[in-house]
């Protein structure tokens, strides 16, 4: 185990993410048993987008819905941790991941970060590598404009919000690599469809999505 990941150990102690039991697996059997009912686990292909296939493993409703918004904007932050487990138990979602070179987490800006405490799909990609042993590459995609958030628009909205708002830094570290991004919640795909856009015209040589869920 590495520094970063026993500080997070001891910042958040081992709990059930679901029903908020002690459990060192960050999910109790019950509840994963319970959540298993919910996997979809579906990977959809593409040859209309800038990346070329995106895996996610429920739809975003229900007591998904509910743990990604407490994620997200109720600082409980220590359900990376659950949402990580989920992964690395679903052999197609490491089988998934294992076919790119690197992971490089959904940025969100400066401003957000300090006003959450956290990026949300950070956390999970710093633990899908260490466990699955798939390089991290951070510092490459930046988000270098604070834009509108995009649960309040719509999809033209979207596409139009997200542009010109993602840099790449250190080519070289990604450049002829097939690069999966990992975030929480797919809807339109317009922000995924941005960065991989950047990402082709940077010399990656694929690009694929993960996410915990698809709206």
């Amino acid at each position: 185990m590495n520094f970063f990941n026993m500080a997070l150990d001891f910042i958040f102690p081992p709990i059930c993410g679901i029903c908020g039991e002690i459990n060192k697996n960050y999910i109790c059997t019950k509840c994963y048993k319970d959540i298993r009912r919910l996997e979809k686990c579906i990977t959809n292909k593409y040859n209309n987008k800038y990346y070329s296939e995106h895996l996610y493993i429920f739809k975003y409703e229900g007591t998904i819905r509910k743990k990604i918004i407490e994620y997200k904007f109720e600082d409980k932050a220590y359900l990376y941790k659950t949402f990580s487990e989920i992964f690395i138990k679903n052999k197609t979602v490491c089988n998934y991941i294992k076919k790119y070179d690197v992971l490089i987490p959904v940025p969100i800006s400066n401003k957000r970060k300090r006003k959450r405490g956290y990026n949300q799909s950070e956390l999970i990609c710093k633990e899908l590598s260490t466990k699955l042993d798939v390089p991290i590459c951070m510092n490459v995609v930046i988000k270098y404009k604070d834009n509108k958030s995009q649960s309040t628009l719509n999809k033209a909205e979207r596409i139009k919000n997200v542009e010109d708002v993602y840099i790449i830094k250190n080519i070289n570290k990604i450049k002829d690599k097939k690069v999966l991004l990992v975030d929480d919640i797919y809807t339109t795909g317009s922000t995924v469809n941005e960065i991989a856009n950047n990402l082709i015209k940077s010399g990656v040589k694929d690009v694929g999505i993960i996410t915990i869920a698809k709206d």
